[in-house]
This record gives C-alpha cells, sequence and structure tokens, in this order.
C-alpha cells in the first residue's frame, strides 16, 4: 500500500512502481501482486481506485470502512463492487472490483 497521504498522486505512483520493480526483480512475474491493498488509508479514493485499475490490478481489497456504511452494504448484499475509478476514462480503462470488511 503506498502513502496516500501525500498531496499529489505522483508519488503514490512512484512509491507502487517501485515496489513492483523489487517484486519484480526478487521474485520474477510470479512475484507481482494482483490485488490492491488499501488496509489502513484515510478514507478511499477514487483516483486510486482508477491508478490501481490501470497499474494492471485485478482487484482492490480495503480495510476500515465506516460501520455505517459497512452494515448498509451487508443489509444489501453489497460488500462487493465494481468501481468506477473515473467518469472520463472508458470503462473498464479506470473499473476495479472491490471488496471491504
Amino acid at each position: 500500500m503506498g502513502d496516500e497521504a501525500t498531496t499529489h498522486y505522483a508519488p503514490s505512483i512512484e512509491q507502487l512502481a517501485l515496489g513492483r520493480r523489487f517484486l519484480r526483480r526478487h521474485f520474477g512475474t510470479c512475484g507481482t501482486p494482483r490485488v490492491a491493498w488499501q488496509i489502513d488509508p484515510f478514507g478511499h479514493s477514487r483516483e486510486m481506485a482508477a491508478i490501481f485499475a490501470q497499474m494492471g490490478y485485478d482487484g482492490l481489497f480495503v480495510g476500515r470502512v465506516d460501520y455505517q456504511d459497512k452494515g448498509t452494504r451487508e443489509s444489501g448484499r453489497q460488500l462487493e463492487m465494481l468501481w468506477r475509478g473515473s467518469g472520463d476514462l472508458a470503462s473498464p480503462t479506470a473499473d476495479i472490483f472491490t471488496g471491504g470488511t
């Protein structure tokens, strides 16, 4: 998980790319993650969902979901969703399968 407390998205992309290069160098192509993980951010941004989708991730797991939002999603059986990361990019360029706890 990259640092999302930055004021611009470029450092987040740089951190993600650096981490992916490290994993690929040490573990080969099988070490490249396919699911992104936002376990403890200060909210979940639509922009990061779009970035993960464009970097080739298949899914996104989010943690620390607001308890009221989680309750509503649980009762409606909607804990998983296809997140549209950008309204400007054509589907499925910025769409990512997302689930949370």
